[in-house]
């Protein structure tokens, strides 16, 4: 299951933008003289305007950065405990050029799908074909009928496992179970949007879809009509694209 286009198209635009920021920056500091304090040197002499400028944009231009790692490389990831090994420290050998040249890489890395966990690649694929199952149930009833009910049922039963894994696969992994229980879906789509990975409004609508899986498994069958569901199934394989791509 890939990120959608107009995400996938963002993320590879803010590649372009910090390549294009990190070459912009390298050549305003290229004249700087070694002993400026820019350069992380013991006894730096007074900066000049020039000097303070750039790094005030090379301190921007590193938040930015590791803004994106953060969004797009897992904690537990390779390409993360590789890009951690070295602190960046801006030096008269030029570390920000690695940096530009890393995120080269990590550029072609993810427009190839290679940053993803693999784990959860295949289990994001393994999801797919049951939405589509589950999409065709509900072309295969006939409207007016209750032939739209399995395809809630399957859904919500492979979002519930979405929400399971994406706790699983926190730093540290968030608990899915109390005094041995399974937690229901409610109360894992909480702990997920404390978490941070989305917010009040996408969690309400999680909420309706656990409503309507609910009202389909325990035969309340008036509580929910079929373009609730048609909705559900569009709604529940755009979350799993963005969260579990």
């Amino acid at each position: 299951m890939s990120l959608p286009q107009n995400l996938r198209k963002k993320y590879l635009d803010q590649f372009d933008e910090l390549v294009r920021k990190g070459e912009d920056i390298l050549q305003g500091i290229k004249d700087i003289p070694y002993g400026g304090g820019i350069f992380g040197e013991e006894r730096p002499r007074p900066w000049t305007q020039h000097e303070t400028e750039c790094h005030s944009r090379i301190q921007g231009w590193l938040i930015n950065y590791n803004s994106l790692l953060d969004q797009i490389i897992p904690l537990n990831s390779t390409h993360r405990q590789l890009l951690i090994q070295e602190k960046p420290s801006w030096s008269y050998d030029g570390h920000l050029k690695n940096l530009v040249s890393r995120l080269k890489g990590l550029k072609d890395d993810f427009a190839n799908g290679f940053l993803s966990d693999l784990s959860l690649q295949i289990e994001a694929e393994v999801a797919a074909d049951y939405m589509g199952q589950a999409e065709q149930l509900l072309a295969e009833g006939q409207t007016g009928q209750y032939d739209h009910v399995p395809a809630a049922v399957l859904a919500g039963a492979v979002l519930e496992k979405g929400l399971r894994t994406l706790c699983d696969k926190q730093t540290p992994p968030i608990a899915t179970t109390e005094g041995g229980k399974p937690l229901t879906m409610n109360p894992l789509i909480e702990k997920l949007k404390k978490a941070g990975l989305f917010n009040e409004l996408k969690a309400k609508q999680l909420r309706a879809w656990a409503d309507i899986r609910n009202a389909a498994a325990h035969g309340e069958f008036d509580n929910f009509a079929r373009t609730d569901v048609e909705s559900m199934i569009k709604g529940v394989n755009d979350f799993l694209a963005t969260h579990m791509a």
